[in-house]
């Protein structure tokens, strides 16, 4: 049985069904939206201020990694070429003689040295 209270309205617009179909936005919904991108920027921004010094610390650290690697480099290098010399000086002759002769001044009867000093100085 029908509700005699019951009153129908045809003139009202009934709501299209479908893709298009999108319910009206209040103000409240796009305050909610305005806060959860300020709340995610805000934040974004407390991570930045907890770990910003230790990124800018851990890059200095990084260059100083990188310039005393640079100096150990040099250092083997030098190392390296000291330890030729040396073993050259301990076991070959005319090697010792030719750096004897040169450091010293040296020179054997009837030579004559000739030296070119050049402008830099090492």
């Amino acid at each position: 049985m029908r509700d005699p209270e019951f009153q129908d309205h045809p003139d009202l617009p009934l709501p299209k069904e479908g893709a298009d179909c999108v319910p009206p936005s209040n103000v409240w919904q796009r305050l909610s939206r305005v806060m959860e991108v300020v709340i995610f920027v805000l934040l974004g921004l407390a991570v930045y201020k907890l770990f910003g010094p230790e990124i800018d610390r851990r890059a200095e650290l990084q260059s100083e990694v990188d310039r005393l690697s640079a100096i150990v480099e040099e250092k083997e290098e030098i190392a390296g070429r000291l330890s030729s010399e040396h073993r050259l000086l301990k076991t070959d002759k005319e090697y010792l003689e030719t750096v004897a002769r040169d450091r010293l001044n040296l020179q054997r009867e009837g030579e004559y040295i000739i030296r070119i000093e050049s402008g830099e100085e090492e």
